[in-house]
Order: structure tokens, then C-alpha cells, then sequence
């Protein structure tokens, strides 16, 4: 029997994450004296690298500049989050669960560079076999190397392999990689074709079905 393994994204599919990430890059720029642009804004919404959030923000900054921004971030985000019990997307929780239960390896494959932190904070971190960050790569998404490297990490095949996620550059890159996809989202974007399953949220007994959509295919745990 082929096994399968499922591939989250982090925000927007496991965390809500953006308003609590923009917060957290408000606080390390005023604490510096400095403006977030509209654009770096609008980046950070739109998923985006750190590098890229702070190239936006800062166009013509020196280098030590920016990293030291960077170094700031996760402790920022680390102190916005204790300020909010719940950060996790609807059904997210649950659906980690229940596929460790089903015996289905999982991946988080991300641009983000501190994925533990949420990981941690929603109490899943045991249960997630592999993690991709933006710094595993020399390319985030939309480009298909993090979606690669976590099926050869899970010992698959990106053939057999779902990916969840929510973004344009997210699907993208899964679908580059030859893997099935569904989307979380409340209306079927336009940049979405007609094979990609939609989820108006997360749900276990839907990701299993579409896993497990090819006759002979079993968990690598089942």
C-alpha cells in the first residue's frame, strides 16, 4: 500500500496569525524610532517572509539594521502572544489531533522562521514530524523548495501528498511540487482550478478522505 502525508501551512491555515504578527512588528519599530509602511503592513497580511516585510519596511536601511529588527521579532511575538489565550485557526487543533490519532505523518512547511513558537503555543508541537522554515530554504514560497524538502524529510513522495493551505503563493508552490491541494477559505479564490478542494475550515474526516481519495493508500502508521 502507498502511504500519505499531510502538509500544513502555518498562517492563516494552523494560526491566525497576521494581526498578531503586525502587532508584534508595531512594537519593534517604534521601540527603534522608526515608521512601518503601509506596504511592510500589507506584506505581513499577505504571509510574507520576515526579509521581505523588512525589505519593504526599510528599502535603503543598512544591513546591521535589519537584522537586528529581525532578532527583535520573535521576542515581540512571544510577548503578544501571551497576551491571547487562543491563536488557533478554527478546527486546527482538532485536526492535528485527530490525524496523529489516524496515524498520518504531518509536516508544517513555512515561510516564517519561528514556526515553534506556534506551535508551541497551540500545543502541537509533538505531534508535527517535520517542520520547514523560511530558513531551511533559499527560496520561500511561492517557490516549491520548503513543499519538497518536507516530503523528502517525511520519507514521500510529493505525489503522495496533501497540502493544506490558504494562499496564492502557498498553492503555488505545493501544486509545483506535484502534490494534491485544498485550500481553507470561506469562497473559492479566483487563482484556485478545479482540482484543488476547498474547506471552509479545517476538518479531519475531509482531509483523510482526500488523502486516502486513490484506492490501496494507507497511513504510513495504519
Amino acid at each position: 500500500m502507498t502511504a500519505f502525508g499531510v502538509l500544513f501551512d502555518l498562517d492563516g491555515v494552523l494560526v491566525d496569525s497576521a494581526s498578531l504578527h503586525l502587532r508584534a512588528y508595531e512594537q519593534v519599530f517604534e521601540s527603534a524610532g522608526l515608521a512601518f509602511s503601509d506596504a511592510a503592513k500589507d506584506a505581513v497580511r499577505r504571509g510574507k517572509s520576515r526579509a521581505e516585510v523588512l525589505n519593504l519596511a526599510l528599502p535603503m536601511a543598512e544591513r546591521g539594521l535589519k537584522e537586528k529588527l529581525a532578532e527583535a521579532k520573535p521576542h515581540a511575538l512571544r510577548a503578544v502572544l501571551q497576551e491571547h489565550a487562543d491563536c488557533s485557526m478554527p478546527g486546527a487543533v482538532e485536526t492535528v489531533r485527530a490525524l496523529d490519532r489516524a496515524g498520518i505523518p504531518m509536516a508544517v512547511v513555512t515561510n516564517s522562521r519561528t514556526p515553534e513558537i506556534w506551535l508551541e503555543k497551540l500545543g502541537i508541537s509533538q505531534r508535527i514530524r517535520v517542520v520547514v522554515t523560511g530558513s531551511d530554504v533559499s527560496s520561500p514560497k511561492p517557490s516549491a523548495e520548503g513543499y519538497l524538502l518536507g516530503a523528502k524529510r517525511l520519507g514521500l513522495l510529493p505525489a503522495d501528498c496533501l497540502a493544506i493551505e490558504d494562499s496564492c503563493d502557498g498553492w503555488t508552490a505545493a501544486r509545483t511540487a506535484g502534490m494534491q491541494v485544498a485550500v481553507v477559505a470561506k469562497e473559492r479564490p479566483v487563482w484556485m482550478d478545479a482540482d484543488t478542494q476547498l474547506m471552509p475550515r479545517l476538518d479531519s474526516a475531509t482531509i483523510l478522505g482526500l488523502a486516502m481519495g486513490q484506492s490501496g493508500r494507507s497511513p504510513v502508521g495504519g
